[in-house]
C-alpha cells in the first residue's frame, strides 16, 4: 500500500513507492514458429526473432528493428521490442500494417505470397518516429447475427461500425478523483466490442491529482494500448495529468492547450529528497520505455532541469538536449526556475505534440479520418455520470458537515440521533463514491464514531426508560 502525500494541485506520492512488477517488460522464452498474415503474404516467425520490419503509416513507411515478444494471431498484433533512432521502446504492431519481415540484417524478408486482410485505414506514426497501432477495423463478412444491445456483429462475434471513427473520454478534473484509471480500463473494453485496433481519444483537461493513481493510470493504458491506437488531446494536462499524456504514442493540443508542471507538493510544501527521487526515477523509466526522453519528463518535475531543443539543419528533426549546449537555432523551452510546461507552439515545433486541433473535425486528418465520427457515446456518458456523482457527493458532505455543527433543541439523545443520520450518509456515500469521501474524512473515524454514538444513543434511550419515559 502506498502512503498519501501530494503532486500538484491535489496530489499524493508514496513516501516509499515500491517499484512496478519488472515482468510487464520482460521478454518471453522462445517458442515454435506461427504464422502470421502481413499486407501481402504471410510470415512465419518466433518469439525471440530479431527482425526488420516494415511498416506501412498514412504517408510512407517506416522500417524498424527489433525482438518479437508476443505473437497474438487471433488479435493481428506483433509485439515487439523496437529500436528507432537510437531508443529502445515496447510496441504492439498490428500485423495488417505490415509490409515486410525479415531476419535482422538479411536482404529478403520471407514471406509466403497470399490473400492480405482487409483494412479501412493504416497506422498512423507516432511523435518519435514509431508507428503507432493501426486504426484498422475489423473486416469480417457480416454474419446475420446481432447482439444484445441490437449492433450487427461479424463472422469474428465484433460489431459492425457504420464507418471509421473514434472512441472519446473525457479525461476532466483532480486525477484520482473525477479523473481515473477505471474509466480508461472501461472504455478499453467498449472499444473491443468493435474489434482490436480501434482509435481512443482521451480529452484531458485535468489540473492533477493522485500520483498513486498515476501508477494505476499507468498500468491501464499500457494494457489497453495492446490492443488499441490511443491518443491524447490536450486541453488542459498539468502534474499528474501531464504524466498521464506521456504515456500515449500520439499528443494533440488545442491551441490554447497547456502540458506540463509536474512538480510534487505536499501540502502546500514541494517534495525533495528520497520520496522525489524514487518518483523521477520510476516514472522516468516508464516515460523513457513509452519513446519519449527521459529529460523532457525530468523538466517538468524539477525547475533545475533545463531542456532545450534543436534541429537538423537538414532534416528538420528535432532533438531534445538538458542543457544549454549553445548551438545554431536553440530553443530553451524550460530554464533553472520554472518547471517545464508546453503550449500548442512550441510542443508542435519540438515534436512533443504531433497537432493542433480545437475541434474533433480538426482532429480527424490526424487520425487519419475523412471526418469524424464518434462510434460510441459510451465514454462521453459515463465519464459524465460519474463526474455529476461526484459533485453530487461533494455538495452533501458539506452540507452534512455543516448541520453537524447545528445544536437540537431536544437534547443530547436527539443531538447524538441526528449526528448518527449524517454519519451514516457519511459512510453510504463511501460505498457509492469512495475517492471523494476518502479525499474529504478518514473514514475509519467515521466507523469508529459512528459506534460509539449508537452506544451513547442506546444507553441514553434504556436510562430514559427505566426512568419512565421522564
Amino acid at each position: 500500500m502506498r502512503t498519501l502525500t501530494a503532486i500538484a494541485l491535489s496530489a499524493v506520492l508514496a513516501a516509499a513507492t515500491p517499484a512496478l512488477d519488472a515482468t510487464a517488460f520482460a521478454m518471453p522464452q522462445s517458442g515454435k514458429q506461427q504464422q502470421v498474415k502481413l499486407i501481402k503474404g504471410t510470415w512465419w516467425g518466433s518469439v525471440g526473432d530479431r527482425v526488420d520490419i516494415v511498416v506501412k503509416d498514412q504517408l510512407a513507411t517506416r522500417t524498424m528493428t527489433g525482438t518479437v515478444t508476443k505473437i497474438d494471431s487471433d488479435k493481428g498484433i506483433l509485439t515487439m521490442d523496437v529500436e528507432v533512432d537510437g531508443k529502445k521502446s515496447t510496441r504492439p504492431i498490428f500485423t495488417s500494417t505490415i509490409v515486410s519481415i525479415k531476419p535482422a540484417g538479411s536482404a529478403a524478408a520471407p514471406a509466403t505470397v497470399g490473400a492480405a486482410p482487409k483494412t479501412t485505414s493504416d497506422a498512423a506514426t507516432a511523435t518519435d518516429g514509431k508507428p503507432s497501432p493501426s486504426t484498422a477495423v475489423p473486416s469480417g463478412k457480416p454474419s446475420g447475427k446481432v447482439d444484445a444491445q441490437g449492433y450487427q456483429l461479424d463472422e469474428n462475434g465484433y460489431r459492425i461500425a457504420p464507418q471509421k471513427g473514434v472512441f472519446v473520454l473525457p479525461f476532466v478534473g483532480g486525477v484520482g478523483a473525477t479523473a481515473r484509471a477505471y474509466e480508461i480500463e472501461q472504455m478499453g473494453k467498449e472499444a473491443d466490442k468493435w474489434g482490436p485496433g480501434q482509435i481512443i481519444v482521451l480529452d484531458i483537461d485535468s489540473p492533477g491529482g493522485l500520483v498513486t493513481e498515476i501508477f494505476k493510470i499507468v498500468e491501464a493504458i499500457r494494457a489497453v494500448r495492446e490492443r488499441h491506437r490511443m491518443v491524447a488531446w490536450v486541453r488542459e494536462a498539468i502534474s499528474a495529468a501531464a504524466v498521464t499524456s506521456m504515456q500515449f504514442d500520439e499528443i494533440y493540443f488545442r491551441t490554447m492547450g497547456a502540458n506540463g508542471a509536474a512538480m510534487m507538493i505536499s501540502g502546500r510544501d514541494s517534495v525533495y529528497g528520497e520520496p522525489l527521487d524514487k518518483f523521477r526515477d520510476e516514472l522516468g523509466d516508464i516515460v523513457e520505455k513509452n519513446g519519449r526522453p527521459r529529460c523532457v519528463f525530468l523538466a517538468m518535475v524539477l525547475s533545475k532541469d533545463v531542456l532545450t531543443y534543436t534541429k537538423d539543419p537538414i532534416t528538420g528533426k528535432p532533438t531534445f538536449h538538458d542543457k544549454i549546449t549553445g548551438l545554431p537555432g536553440e530553443v530553451v523551452l524550460s530554464d533553472d526556475k520554472d518547471n517545464l510546461t508546453f503550449n500548442a507552439s512550441n510542443a508542435l515545433d519540438s515534436g512533443f505534440s504531433k497537432g493542433t486541433a480545437d475541434t474533433g473535425p480538426e482532429l480527424a486528418p490526424f487520425l487519419g479520418l475523412t471526418e469524424w465520427y464518434e462510434i460510441s457515446d459510451y465514454g462521453v456518458k459515463m465519464a459524465g455520470a460519474w463526474k455529476k456523482l461526484y459533485e453530487e457527493c461533494e455538495k452533501d458532505l458539506s452540507l452534512q458537515m455543516q448541520r453537524m455543527e447545528i445544536p437540537r433543541a431536544g437534547g443530547q439523545a436527539e443531538q447524538i440521533s441526528v449526528q448518527i443520520q449524517i454519519l451514516e450518509k457519511v459512510v453510504a456515500w463511501h460505498k457509492r463514491c469512495k475517492p471523494c469521501v476518502e479525499g474529504k474524512v478518514q473514514i475509519e473515524q467515521v466507523q469508529k464514531q459512528l459506534k460509539e454514538w449508537r452506544k451513547q444513543l442506546g444507553d441514553l434511550r434504556k436510562k430514559s426508560n427505566d426512568n419512565g419515559g421522564g
